[in-house]
């Protein structure tokens, strides 16, 4: 039989700060008991190997707290080409046969993870020694900063004799730093089958039907987002016209749809682009070039520069608003591999070199994009800066506002939104900002790039973690929203609370997701449309809420006094509105300011 990965899907039950309660098995499951083949001295008794290379090398230790519970804490200071790369092992003493049934059990938090989710990211895993064939177990677990208890069920493919059942945790996917605790092994032999089990499952408070948060989200939306639409129809004498057929269309949402669109497959004729360019089309009024203008493809890559000056060209006869990303991104992974030799030779040649860049990309743009990622991940990245004067940063943005004063100038960063810690986060990032200001940067707007990782924060918590923007007086956008994670159910669900709760709030003024199609994701399970373009739940989500629920289009005849009155979604409409054989169409934008409109026939 071949072994088919399995991905922990986890339930979280909060106690007091968010922390999560470590629970007993049930006594009918007790009373099976099962033998515990996790070694006894495990916080001794185990084998580290780190086969990345960077500069300082991983560590792993076991520790006793207070209570004389074990807690092994692992750091990882650089990606490793293979998270297998970076791992702990323990031997099992107490042998296993084929077929048994066992559960494995384990605590683990993130103390820092370097991605944008904020998520740890390990790999649980057991197999017999020198064993080719399929793993028993390996399972994917993510963690943020709150402690999250593990159930993984599983049955052993492969006898295992004593000594030689090896239980595994792979630590190389990301740079990170872990605390696992509670870890137990045990097994159950034939004494119970998988299904009667615990496994635990990912959800997130205010999942509910009828949440209230969402209720007065939902209200809110209504209140900040909409307004009358009246409309007076008259003949060319001003008299009233009774029974004209008046078309209300939205072309443009004031509220920015968006999203990462490949330049590739925008550029090029290839198989898959005709049904790329029918989606973004449907569903989106905003884009982003993904990774055209950044520093390692803008100016390294012929090729690519093209593809990107086509696929914007592409958009821009499509009438999408465009936002650049970006113009700084400070570390030495996100630029050419000379960039950092330059600033290690001539820190004043590298300084200029930067400045040259954000030139060249604003003035080339300049009046067609309504906004600049200037710096981006500013807190997490700051390699550059060992070389370049102090307060740099804020001569990038005035650089760059005084060669395109129209569009909005962005700061950019991740770990917000997204977990227990989003708002001691947000109180960093604030801080940056009004430094920053203080210091003559001109941000106009402020990006949160809203990656989500398997374990969904609270929606009403994502509501008040906006709100502490609203001091700044600055608009805010998710500028790369996704959701990896495999239960495509739950992906939805938390689609919708999460649009719901930023559509809801007043600060919040556009919302890109960072792609769409799988085979063109940077993280596959976050799309919303599969290989072959089959569309997930989320894809769903997305259609009826965004291009339908809060895309205004209806069709009424004018009553005696010529009147149409409805409400819509603020932004640009078409309006047609026909009497016999006469037809008058015009466009309006519609706001919250918005008087009545005459139209005369």
């Amino acid at each position: 039989m071949k072994f088919k990965k399995l991905f922990v899907l986890l339930l979280l039950v909060y106690a007091g700060a968010s922390a999560q309660r470590s629970y007993s098995l049930t006594s009918d499951i007790e009373a099976l008991k099962p033998i515990n083949i996790f070694p006894e001295n495990a916080q001794s008794d185990f084998v580290f190997r780190d086969g990345s290379t960077p500069d300082k090398k991983a560590t792993f230790v076991g520790t006793t707290d207070k209570n004389d519970n074990t807690i092994f804490t692992a750091e990882v200071f650089a990606t490793a080409k293979s998270h297998y790369d970076v791992n702990v092992k323990w031997i099992s003493s107490k042998a296993v046969k084929k077929g048994d049934v066992i559960l494995a059990r384990l605590s683990m938090r993130a103390l820092y993870a370097r991605q944008e989710s904020g998520e740890a990211v390990v790999n649980f895993y057991m197999n017999r020694k020198n064993y080719s064939g399929d793993k028993s177990i390996i399972i994917q677990l993510g963690a943020g900063p709150e402690w999250k208890e593990y159930n993984m069920p599983f049955v052993a493919l492969t006898d295992m004799p004593a000594g030689e059942g090896e239980i595994f945790i792979s630590l190389g996917a990301l740079s990170q730093k872990v605390e696992i605790k509670d870890l137990v092994v045990l097994n159950f032999e034939n004494k119970v089958s998988l299904e009667k089990l615990p496994v635990t499952r990912f959800t997130y408070l205010g999942r509910e039907e009828k949440a209230p948060w969402r209720t007065q989200a939902l209200k809110r939306i209504e209140e900040i987002r909409t307004g009358p639409i009246d409309i007076r129809v008259t003949d060319s004498k001003g008299i009233a016209v009774k029974g004209a057929k008046v078309e209300v269309k939205m072309k443009t949402s004031d509220f920015i749809w968006g999203t990462a669109a490949n330049e590739e497959i925008l550029a090029e004729e290839l198989p898959d682009s005709k049904n790329y360019k029918k989606n973004i089309l449907e569903l989106f009024n905003t884009a982003v070039i993904e990774n055209g203008f950044k520093g390692g493809s803008w100016k390294q890559n012929k090729k690519k520069q093209q593809q990107t000056i086509e696929a914007f060209e592409w958009l821009e006869k499509n009438k999408f608003r465009q936002r650049g990303h970006n113009l700084v991104w400070p570390a030495w992974k996100f630029n050419p591999a000379n960039v950092k030799t330059l600033a290690q030779k001539d820190p004043k040649a590298f300084e200029k070199y930067i400045e040259d860049e954000i030139r060249e990309k604003t003035s080339f743009l300049k009046g067609r994009v309504i906004g600049w990622d200037v710096i981006n991940e500013l807190i997490h990245e700051k390699e550059f800066f060992a070389y370049l004067p102090k307060d740099i940063e804020a001569k990038w943005f005035q650089i760059a506002k005084s060669i395109d004063p129209q569009a909005q100038m962005f700061i950019n960063e991740y770990g917000m939104l997204n977990s227990i810690a989003s708002p001691k986060n947000i109180q960093e990032y604030l801080q940056l900002i009004r430094d920053l200001r203080a210091k003559g940067a001109t941000i106009d707007a402020i990006g949160i790039q809203g990656h989500v990782g398997r374990q969904p924060r609270n929606p009403e918590q994502v509501i008040s973690d906006l709100e502490l923007f609203r001091s700044t007086g600055l608009p805010v956008q998710i500028t790369e929203f996704d959701i990896n994670m495999k239960d495509e159910e739950l992906q939805a669900d938390y689609t919708r609370d999460f649009l719901i709760a930023c559509y809801g709030s007043s600060v919040v003024t556009g919302f890109t997701i960072w792609g769409f199609w799988e085979p063109r994701h940077w993280k596959p399970d976050a799309a919303m449309f599969k290989k072959d373009w089959t569309p997930k739940p989320n894809a769903h989500i997305w259609r009826e809420l965004v291009t339908k629920q809060w895309k205004t289009n209806f069709t009424q005849e004018s009553d005696s006094e010529g009147a149409v009155r409805s409400r819509g979604h603020f932004g640009l409409y078409e309006i047609t509105v026909t009497k016999g054989t006469i037809v008058t169409k015009v466009m309006h934008q519609f706001n919250k300011d918005s008087q009545k409109l005459e139209i005369k026939l």
